[in-house]
């Protein structure tokens, strides 16, 4: 009896480390990007062939996936062979497989939902806890691994209303904002436990700390959405917004310029890449580009180190930070190189656990998921950025196939951030 019980610990060990392999292989490349960018990438491509091979062997797919992806692979293939460039086209078309990697290893690891969700609240807790070190090093003036480099050569971090972004260990504030928004939601869900609100209400600090607006815009529509009552809802931020402003109304304040300053770059002045960028998707689908001016030619770095023609050919102006790789905007980059066409098939394709008979509670998770997502994309490379992706969309098939009878925890404590 106890030699069976120890084969089957040890069995469910192993199962465990082969499917925290990816994360570990992914998390790992984040960490490593601002110091050994080559490793960087080869452990990022290592995550995404594990995946493949996974799913693979599994032998399970989604049908409905199965279809939309036969559809997508041809205009794919085509948008390779039209590229300016085919060095670009295979460097940035590595890219377009990240998220179909991750949606076929998320069926094919559809049954571990409860072990997925223990361990990456755990990763999120540590990454939380780890923010008071970069605190501690910031406010010293210590030179920190995950700082950036001008094209001078001097260090730096990026900062908001005068206060460094939080990163954790994770090295980036998008995605530590993000990780905390996603375990926020799935938390307040799945997690009774006694220390619920403690850890939504760290989750919640955390992301603000990020200081990415994106983010904490998606956090406010989401639970505007998900509220029952409006009203209370809009009282409630109403009495932090007047606290926060009583607490630090510098750190308010300069919030407040910034977002103003973001609207006008993005929005009504449209001085920024980011903006010249849907300026140019726009032409491109004026122009009835349907099937796209080739992958590599637009928005992300393939196209910039390989001098794509689009830029000169649209009067690309990059306004003050000719620095930049990429336009840091995922649809102008998408529908730009596939065409409207192409471009829509690819999405239909992330959206493929979508077609699943969702059950009301669960879908509300799952808009949240993708509404996340979406929305960072407006504003970044979040869709085909790998450690976005395994920790969105990544749960989408093992949500599904939990079953609710399987509770995560037992006790129960009222939570008000639930009311």
């Amino acid at each position: 009896m106890k030699i069976f019980n120890l084969r089957t610990q040890v069995n469910e060990i192993l199962t465990n480390s082969l499917i925290l392999f990816p994360f570990i292989l992914i998390f790992l490349s984040e960490i490593l990007l601002p110091i050994v960018p080559m490793v960087s990438s080869v452990f990022k491509v290592g995550a995404v062939l594990y995946m493949f091979l996974f799913a693979i062997i599994s032998l399970k797919f989604h049908a409905s996936f199965l279809i939309l992806l036969g559809l997508f692979i041809p205009l794919f293939i085509y948008g390779i062979l039209h590229s300016f460039n085919i060095y670009a086209a295979i460097s940035e078309g590595i890219r377009y497989l990240f998220p179909i990697s991750v949606l076929m290893y998320g069926y094919a690891i559809r049954r571990h939902f409860k072990f997925l969700l223990m361990a990456f609240i755990v990763f999120v807790i540590i990454n939380d806890l780890w923010q008071i070190v970069n605190y501690v090093n910031w406010y010293r003036g210590v030179t920190q691994w995950f700082y950036n480099t001008d094209i001078y050569g001097n260090r730096y971090f990026n900062a908001s209303s005068g206060i460094i972004r939080a990163t954790g260990i994770v090295g980036f504030f998008g995605l530590f904002g993000f990780i905390n928004l996603i375990a926020f939601f799935l938390t307040r869900r799945y997690y009774t436990g006694k220390w619920k609100t403690l850890l939504l209400s760290s989750f919640l600090i955390s992301l603000f700390l990020s200081f990415s607006y994106k983010t904490i815009g998606a956090l406010l529509v989401l639970l505007f959405l998900q509220y029952k009552n409006k009203l209370k809802f809009f009282q409630i931020v109403g009495i932090l917004f007047v606290i926060a402003l009583i607490a630090i109304p510098k750190v308010v304040a300069s919030m407040g310029e910034s977002i103003i300053l973001r609207l006008e770059q993005y929005v009504t002045e449209g001085d920024s890449a980011r903006a010249e960028s849907y300026r140019v998707m726009f032409a491109e689908i004026s122009n009835f580009n349907l099937f796209g001016r080739g992958v590599g030619s637009f928005g992300g770095p393939a196209s910039v180190t390989y001098n794509s023609p689009i830029y000169s050919e649209h009067h690309f102006n990059w306004f003050y930070t000719i620095d930049l790789t990429t336009t840091d905007t995922f649809f102008p980059h998408l529908f730009v190189e596939m065409g409207l066409i192409g471009g829509l098939l690819y999405l239909l394709v992330l959206l493929a656990p979508l077609t699943l008979s969702w059950k009301r509670d669960k879908f509300k998770l799952v808009f949240a998921v993708y509404f996340a997502l979406f929305f960072d994309a407006l504003f970044s490379y979040s869709l085909n950025n790998i450690a976005f992706l395994i920790v969105s969309i990544g749960f989408l098939y093992p949500l599904y196939f939990y079953r609710e009878e399987e509770p995560i925890l037992t006790e129960d404590v009222y939570n008000p951030i639930d009311s």
